[in-house]
């Protein structure tokens, strides 16, 4: 067999797909509710602080210490984001040498699409 006939792809086929009627499944919910399986699972979350809008010329411009001044308060809560999505908000801290945030609120979680 020669190498190049291991990278050839099988003929292809037409297939005519039906439509899925709304409401047409059946049976358990993925997990039915339980989430123990997956509690060991690690996600990232970004902690959003603020913004700056500026010019190209400003952004060329900017040097070592150049501060970017942005659209939020020093005191204003920070947003805990999970992929892009606000999941709570709290308080920029300082922990040894790294930043944390103080939670203080935990907002709703959106409801599971049925």
């Amino acid at each position: 067999m020669h190498e190049e006939s291991k990278h050839i792809a099988p003929p292809a086929q037409i297939v005519t797909l039906r439509e899925l009627p709304a409401g047409a499944t059946s049976g358990q919910k993925l997990l039915n509710g339980g989430l123990s399986i997956v509690s060991g699972v690690k996600v990232k979350v970004d902690v959003w602080v603020g913004e700056a809008e500026m010019t190209i010329q400003q952004l060329f411009d900017l040097r070592a210490e150049s501060v970017v001044v942005l659209d939020q308060l020093y005191d204003a809560p920070v947003s805990v984001r999970l992929d892009g999505q606000t999941i709570a908000t709290g308080t920029l801290v300082v922990v040894g040498d790294h930043f944390g945030v103080k939670v203080s609120d935990i907002l709703p979680a959106p409801a599971l699409a049925e």
